[in-house]
């Protein structure tokens, strides 16, 4: 025979308590600013690390780049350096040449003025005046051919004696001072340019 067997409903005692809810909550809030925290924290780790990769590629870069320059640097003053080997020997031979083809035309251009003696006279007789103010001066020595050349009312001016001197030649002159000369002879005055020209490219 079968008996019937009746259920009924058990009551289970709660198990949660009544602030269960908000503890679960405050738990969730904690745990999420925990993860969180430790999410920037990683990332502020991962950033750095990734900072200093960065600085010292850039240190790098800069090094490598100074390198390169310093080493074009040096390229480029090795290979003025050998232009300068090749092309000053050249320069200076120009130079010279130049130099001494420039005393020669003078020379020329000087004899052609010194073969009109009234002018070479002038010009000597100028270039001794010119040389300093004729109060300093006791007197100008010429060669004889270029004193009677002067004209008389040139002497006059002149304001100072003009003395003949053969050791001098046509269109030389020497302004005598109290205490010296001037040296106003064409040769003299080509011997130092020479000096200057050749001296400097020499």
């Amino acid at each position: 025979m079968l008996t019937e067997l009746a259920f009924s409903a058990v009551s289970l005692p709660s198990l949660s308590h009544p602030d269960a809810e908000r503890t679960e909550r405050q738990a969730r809030t904690r745990g999420h600013a925990a993860g969180y925290a430790a999410g920037l924290r990683a990332a502020e780790k991962e950033l750095r690390e990734r900072q200093t990769v960065l600085e010292a590629e850039h240190a790098e870069l800069l090094r490598a780049g100074r390198v390169r320059i310093e080493r074009a640097l040096e390229a480029l003053a090795a290979a003025t350096r050998a232009a300068d080997a090749r092309a000053l020997p050249v320069l200076r031979e120009s130079e010279a040449t130049l130099a001494a083809a420039a005393i020669d035309l003078a020379e020329a251009i000087i004899g052609h003025e010194l073969s009109d003696g009234d002018r070479a006279a002038r010009a000597a007789l100028g270039r001794a005046l010119g040389a300093v103010p004729s109060t300093d001066l006791t007197s100008i020595r010429m060669n004889p051919s270029d004193l009677a050349l002067i004209d008389p009312d040139l002497r006059d001016g002149a304001g100072v004696d003009l003395v003949a001197d053969a050791t001098l030649h046509p269109g030389d002159a020497l302004a005598l001072l109290p205490d010296g000369y001037v040296d106003a002879r064409i040769g003299t005055a080509l011997d130092r340019a020479r000096a200057a020209l050749l001296g400097s490219s020499s």
